[in-house]
């Protein structure tokens, strides 16, 4: 690749001058520029992982306009089949048919077109399909990291760079510019970083015409005009390696993604007391009462004048979090997690055994925004979330007796109708028609759980064309999606963009299908979808503007997760999973790289819960309620420069993830086989003896909460000691403020193992 030093000099966000200065990477040396009368030098020295580079100038004159100085990387001899990667933005240049459409977005085929009709991507930042010469303009901030790069499937070679997302008090920016025409394409990483005449804004036209996910706004940005005496620089690392597969490619980015920048972690609410606030939050102002007795169900929301805040079959929670309720002794929260179960059963379920995606007031809608009335259009990946966590539920109810006469039989249709679906056309697409069964959008990996699903049915009711089911649409997946680095079409208002959701379903879908059969085909599968998943987890502590909510707050944005590449916004936690997937895959690999993961997800998501001392502050100006939870971690100014580090009002999903983590993640986990110890929750554990048959703790709660700290003591060469619903066997350590305590746990006595404190 051909290397350059790269000048500009702006009118607002126009280029007025662009210099270049040619380098050769790993060889030190100086370059001078006029403007400012600028010096610097690039030197070289070969790191641990990669070839570090670092920029430096100095300005003797003020300059006189604005400016930037970045590196620029040119690959000579460009094939437009190469796989062009920026880390939560965009999965293979986002190359996919862009078209205008307005929020919440939703383009139809016509019918005969609907099953293989390329998918469709809003205005998004993309390269183009069709066009010769297109780019893709980012701030560091759209990214979870500061990072960029591409990788050539003929050559079996990747690229990557990695840096730092401020440089000289401003933050960077990474460009993508193709011409395929020359056969070039061109990688620039800037200081201060500056999109270029457009930008890419979420939100109402200028003229007027809606609501609309847009590339087309005019750019704010500037350069800096700096003074004499000041200095710019970049600090970078870049890579140039060999991948035999895309999967590969993956796995190299995230080994190396902590190179220049990462983050850290501060105890400030135990898993239970989130759990308090959310599940008191739940009861108190999420519970909807309909029928003759009064029975209800768990709204995704609390608006009641919002149609799709009243129900909504799994995605943002429908179905799903009436599943920690069910562990619950206390009476109120039980009875109302049961009372969702039946009344699934019992009001949305249609007569070919789909579930309705939304309802309100006695109305079934569709999925389609069209909500005038009664609707059939279904977001498959709602109804294989809702089977998923439905037999998780029938089988602490069956446990406990409280399973009606057809209560199995229902589920079990639902699964039929997957089984039917999939045997009609080799895949179930993202959007059905859920009376006739004609998939009306297909080509995504949105519901991928369901091969988890299926599986999972498989060993609850012994159906084979459950098992049979989800092993081919297992490897529609693995050979469609996963091996192609596309998971995409997750939620209901993305079109089919790349998703977080798609990655974490299918992962789990995969790691289910494992614990189902052993084949370890399904295993490689879920560490290949883990690796794609993971690019969407925020590696380093973004450094938000003074006067934001954030920096009061002093969020620290590691572990928190992009939602999708149009949706450009990191947030609490996986939508809407607790991430055990990752528990798991520690446990069938012994890999405890995928612990460090979950702790940096679940520890991420507590400091987003809003509590009487520690409100989350809104862009309203108002405080949210205790226990609301709001999707939006803003470190990127995709809905305007103001509100990067801003919370919305309202309450979100990442209350169902909350509730989810305190039941399936343990707060302190225990691995006796090789005497592993890690801690979830914000509790400081340090190992005071470690032995084959005992493990022995001190436990300090630096917190201003009491904890009630969970404790999953283990044995990962019993592969089926841990599965589902194990949160009635897990430990619960109570540990008052400040409070420190020493505990002894033993598996002499079988499993869980048992503790003493001392």
């Amino acid at each position: 690749m051909k290397c350059n030093i790269v000048f500009r000099i702006y009118e607002d966000s126009h280029v007025l001058t662009l210099e270049r200065k040619e380098v050769r990477p790993g060889r030190n040396g100086t370059f001078a520029f006029s403007e400012g009368d600028c010096e610097g030098s690039l030197e070289w020295k070969e790191g641990k992982t990669g070839l570090e580079g670092k920029l430096s100038c100095r300005f003797r004159e003020d300059c006189s306009g604005p400016v930037s100085i970045g590196l620029e990387w040119t690959e000579e001899n460009w094939e437009k089949e190469n796989y062009v990667f920026a880390p939560a933005a965009v999965y293979n240049g986002n190359r996919f048919d862009s078209r205008p459409l307005p929020y919440p977005p939703f383009y139809l085929p016509e019918r005969e077109k609907g099953l293989n009709a390329p998918p469709v991507i809003t205005d998004i930042p993309h390269l183009s399909a069709e066009a010769d010469q297109s780019r893709i303009q980012l701030l560091s901030g759209d990214m979870s990291v500061p990072a960029f790069g591409y990788y050539n499937g003929r050559k079996k070679e990747g690229f990557l760079l990695f840096g730092k997302h401020r440089e000289a008090g401003s933050y960077t920016g990474f460009a993508i510019r193709e011409d395929l025409e020359k056969k070039i394409c061109s990688f620039t990483f800037q200081t201060p970083g500056v999109r270029e005449e457009n930008v890419y804004f979420f939100g109402e036209k200028e003229d007027g015409s809606g609501f609309f996910p847009d590339s087309g706004r005019a750019s704010e940005d500037q350069g800096r005009r700096f003074e004499a005496g000041e200095e710019a620089g970049l600090d970078f690392q870049v890579h140039v390696f060999a991948a035999e597969t895309l999967t590969d490619y993956f796995r190299y980015f995230n080994s190396r993604r902590f190179c220049r920048e990462t983050g850290s972690r501060e105890h400030v609410v135990p898993f239970s007391e989130g759990f308090r606030a959310v599940r008191e939050k739940y009861l108190r102002d999420n519970f909807l009462e309909e029928g003759t007795f009064g029975e209800g169900y768990f709204a995704v929301g609390t608006d009641r004048h919002v149609i799709q805040q009243c129900w909504q079959a799994g995605w943002v929670g429908g179905g799903i979090s009436n599943l920690p309720f069910l562990f619950l002794g206390e009476e109120e929260g039980f009875s109302r997690g049961l009372s969702t179960f039946r009344f699934i059963l019992d009001h949305l379920q249609n007569e070919n055994g789909w579930f309705y995606g939304v309802y309100a007031d006695g109305i079934c809608y569709g999925d389609a925004f069209e909500l005038d009335g009664p609707g059939s259009m279904l977001l498959v990946r709602k109804d294989a979330d809702l089977l998923y966590f439905l037999l998780k539920e029938l089988q602490i109810l069956e446990g406990k007796g409280l399973l009606r006469p057809g209560d199995r039989e229902q589920i079990a249709a639902q699964a039929d109708a997957f089984v039917r679906l999939y045997a009609r056309y080799g895949q179930i697409g993202q959007f059905i028609d859920m009376d006739t069964e004609e998939i009306r959008i297909g080509n995504t990996a949105g519901p991928g759980i369901a091969v988890g699903a299926l599986a999972l049915a498989w060993e609850v009711f012994g159906k084979k064309e459950y098992l049979d089911t989800a092993l081919g649409l297992g490897k529609y997946y693995a050979v469609n999606y996963v091996e192609k680095g596309i998971l995409n079409g997750g939620p209901g208002e993305i079109c089919q963009a790349p998703d977080s959701e798609a990655a974490f379903g299918m992962l789990e879908g995969f790691i289910q299908l494992y614990e189902a059969t052993g084949e370890e085909e399904w295993l490689s599968c879920a560490r290949a979808a883990c690796e794609i998943a993971l690019t969407w987890v925020v590696s380093y502590d973004f450094s938000f503007p003074e006067e934001s909510a954030a920096a009061a707050g002093k969020v620290h944005t590691l572990g928190t997760v992009f939602a999708n590449a149009q949706n450009k916004h990191s947030a609490p936690g996986i939508c809407t999973l607790s991430g055990n997937s990752l528990l798991k895959l520690y446990r069938f690999t012994g890999d405890a790289g995928y612990l460090e993961w979950l702790t940096c997800i679940s520890h991420s998501l507590l400091q987003f819960v809003s509590l009487p001392d520690r409100p989350v502050h809104t862009l309203a100006g108002t405080d949210l309620p205790e226990g609301y939870m709001n999707e939006r971690v803003q470190t990127s100014d995709w809905e305007g420069k103001e509100t990067v580090g801003g919370f919305l009002d309202g309450s979100n999903w990442p209350e169902v993830t909350c509730l989810l983590t305190y039941v399936e993640i343990p707060g302190i986990y225990i691995d006796f086989s090789c005497g592993l110890v890690r801690c979830f929750d914000h509790i400081r554990c340090r190992v005071l003896e470690a032995g084959k048959t005992e493990i022995s703790l001190e436990l300090f709660n630096p917190t201003a909460y009491t904890a009630v700290v969970t404790v999953l003591t283990d044995d990962i060469t019993q592969k089926g000691l841990v599965k589902h619903n194990y949160f009635p066997v897990m430990q619960k350590i109570r540990l008052e403020p400040r409070e420190r305590r020493e505990f002894r746990f033993d598996n002499r006595r079988g499993f869980p193992g048992r503790s003493q404190s001392y």
